[in-house]
């Protein structure tokens, strides 16, 4: 079994064990943001997939992605009980080459990327993302992208307004796509 299998059935094996454990407890009478306010912020770890990056920036060899870690700074305004906005603001850790459409390579490192996002809560604790956002880079041959954000949070609640979620996030970038797993640790206030 291959890393990235591991790594996927270890992330399927702890959101079925959150969710089992969760039907386990009280189901609540009220929303989390009425009982500890409208304004949550979370802290986000996780992995980005890059499919496009090189993994020999050298040799240019045909590669199947790199696993980037990140971390993220996540805000959320609860304006009812279905719907909440925020930004995500997540950072890559790592180097890499991409392939643009015109078949030039450009380096990505460190990249940041920051997006205004629209939730609606399909339930109590699922809830569906989506929003636009910018890529931004710093180096040399600086070249910020367009991003569309997509994807899918269980929220969890623990105690006295603190969550984990876990999430899945699809980034449409302007020159390619990545792909995103992790879990972020909230507080409602």
């Amino acid at each position: 079994m291959n890393t990235i299998s591991k790594i996927t059935l270890l992330f399927t094996m702890l959101v079925g064990f959150a969710i089992n454990a969760q039907h386990h407890q009280e189901e609540s009478k009220h929303s989390l943001s009425e009982e500890h306010g409208k304004h949550k912020l979370a802290v986000f770890t996780g992995f980005t997939h890059v499919s496009a990056a090189f993994y020999e920036h050298e040799t240019h060899e045909e590669s199947i992605g790199k696993w980037i870690p990140t971390i993220g700074v996540d805000y959320f305004y609860t304006l009812n009980e279905k719907w909440n906005l925020g930004t995500m603001i997540d950072m890559e850790f790592d180097n890499y080459l991409i392939k643009l459409d015109n078949e030039e390579e450009e380096e990505r490192a460190n990249v940041l990327v920051t997006s205004f996002v629209a939730k609606y809560n399909i339930n109590h604790h699922l809830g569906v993302i989506l929003g636009p956002g910018v890529e931004f880079e710093f180096s040399e041959s600086t070249k910020n992208f367009f991003v569309l954000k997509a994807g899918v949070e269980y929220e969890i609640e623990i105690s006295d307004g603190w969550e984990i979620a876990p999430s899945l996030m699809y980034d449409w970038k302007e020159e390619y796509k990545t792909f995103s797993y992790g879990f972020s640790i909230g507080k409602r206030f």
